[in-house]
C-alpha cells in the first residue's frame, strides 16, 4: 500500500464568505491500520455535495458534525476494500458509504450521515461507479423522494425547479416531466439553460442572473408555479415566492445560495410564505431511507428507458477535491459533481 497516506483536511473553518483553496491542505500521515470491526478502503470516487459546506463553518448548530481541523474531510464515496477486520467485508469488495478524502480511508461501524450512507456493496446493476454517488445515490434519491414523495405533482401542474442544472435539480425536473408536469428550470448560465431544454426535456429554463428575472418568470408562467422545488433559497427564492398564488406549494430541498452567509445559512424569510398563504414543506433523504431499494429500481428503470439522462462534472485526483468543492458552490458544475481517484 506504500508508506504514507495522503488526505485532504481543513486548516481553518470559514463561517461567512466563500470558501478559499487556502483553507484546505493535502496532508500526509501513516497508513491506517484497521482494528476489530474496521475496514481500510481505497476510494475510487468521492461525492462532492452542498451539505459539506455546513461542516466547514465551525458552527455547531448544523445538523451534521463539524470537520475537525487537521483531520481528513469525509463524504459519501465508492471504494475498494484493501484490508478488513469486519465480518461483512473482504479484501477486493467494491463498496459505497462514508469515506475520507484520502488515498486510504479507515471505516468503522457507525460511520453514516444521520443514518444514510452505511457501508454496503455497490449494486451490480450500476455500470459506472460515480453513478452510485449521483443518479443512484444521495442526489438521485433526494430528487426521487422529494418529487414523488413530497412535491407529488399532478399532470398539468407547473413545477419550477431552482438549481435545476445541479445534481439534484436536473434529476428532479426530469422526474416531474415523467409525472406529467410542465417543468421550468432556473440555472445560472445560458449554457445550463440550453442544456436543460435541449438535453433534459425541460419545457423552459431561465437564467436567474438576469436583471429581469421577475418579469421573465411572469412571462414563462403568468399564474406562477403550482409547485416550487427549491434547491437554492436566498434572494432567488424570495423573488419566486413573492409571485406565487395562495396555497401553492414550496418544497424546500436545499439553500445552497445561503451557505456562505455569516450565520452558516439556512435563514428563511417567511414573509412571502405568510403573506401569500403558501404551503411550505421540507425534507431530508433520511426520511425515506426504508424505500431506497425500490427507489434504486425505479431510477434504474427510468435511466435504461431513456426517460432520465445523467449529467456529471468530474474532477480527477485527490488534490482536485478542494477545487471541486469550491466550484460546486460557485455553480461551475452541470449535473453531479464528483472526484474520481482511479
Amino acid at each position: 500500500m506504500g508508506e504514507r497516506n495522503r488526505f485532504v483536511t481543513l486548516n481553518r473553518h470559514i463561517a461567512g464568505g466563500p470558501l478559499e483553496e487556502a483553507i484546505f491542505s493535502l496532508a500526509e500521515g501513516p497508513l491506517p491500520l484497521p482494528g476489530d470491526g474496521e475496514v481500510v478502503l481505497r476510494p475510487l470516487a468521492l461525492s462532492v455535495d452542498p451539505y459539506l459546506r455546513g461542516q466547514m463553518t465551525g458552527i455547531d448548530t448544523f445538523y451534521l458534525p463539524q470537520f475537525a481541523l487537521g483531520r481528513p474531510i469525509s463524504s459519501l464515496g465508492v471504494g475498494r476494500v484493501v484490508e478488513s477486520r469486519h465480518p461483512d467485508f473482504a479484501a477486493g469488495d467494491v463498496v459505497q458509504g462514508v469515506m475520507q478524502w484520502a488515498d486510504y480511508s479507515l471505516w468503522s461501524d457507525g460511520d453514516t450521515l444521520k443514518g444514510v450512507g452505511a457501508l454496503g456493496p455497490v449494486d451490480p446493476a450500476i455500470d459506472k461507479m460515480s453513478h452510485a454517488l449521483g443518479i443512484y445515490g444521495l442526489n438521485g434519491m433526494t430528487a426521487l423522494f422529494g418529487m414523488v414523495g413530497v412535491a407529488r405533482p399532478e399532470p398539468g401542474d407547473t413545477v419550477l425547479v431552482s438549481g435545476a442544472a445541479g445534481g439534484i435539480g436536473a434529476v428532479a425536473g426530469q422526474i416531474a416531466r415523467i409525472l406529467g408536469a410542465r417543468v421550468i428550470g432556473l440555472a445560472g448560465s445560458q449554457l445550463k439553460c440550453d442544456t436543460l431544454v435541449r438535453d433534459l426535456g425541460f419545457d423552459a429554463a431561465l437564467n436567474y442572473r438576469s436583471a429581469t428575472l421577475a418579469d421573465d418568470l411572469r412571462r414563462a408562467m403568468p399564474r406562477g408555479p403550482d409547485i416550487y422545488f427549491d434547491n437554492v433559497g436566498g434572494a432567488i427564492s424570495q423573488t419566486v415566492m413573492a409571485m406565487m398564488r395562495r396555497h401553492t406549494r414550496v418544497v424546500e430541498c436545499g439553500q445552497i445560495s445561503t451557505y456562505d452567509d455569516e450565520d452558516g445559512g439556512w435563514t428563511v424569510d417567511i414573509r412571502p410564505i405568510h403573506a401569500n398563504g403558501l404551503i411550505w414543506e421540507s425534507f431530508t433523504t433520511a426520511h425515506f431511507a426504508e424505500f431506497y431499494p425500490g427507489g434504486l429500481a425505479q431510477l434504474l428503470h427510468w435511466v435504461r428507458a431513456g426517460k432520465i439522462k445523467v449529467l456529471e462534472t468530474e474532477h480527477r485526483g485527490l488534490d482536485a477535491a478542494p477545487r471541486a468543492m469550491i466550484g460546486l458552490l460557485r455553480g461551475e458544475n452541470i449535473g453531479k459533481m464528483v472526484v474520481t481517484l482511479e
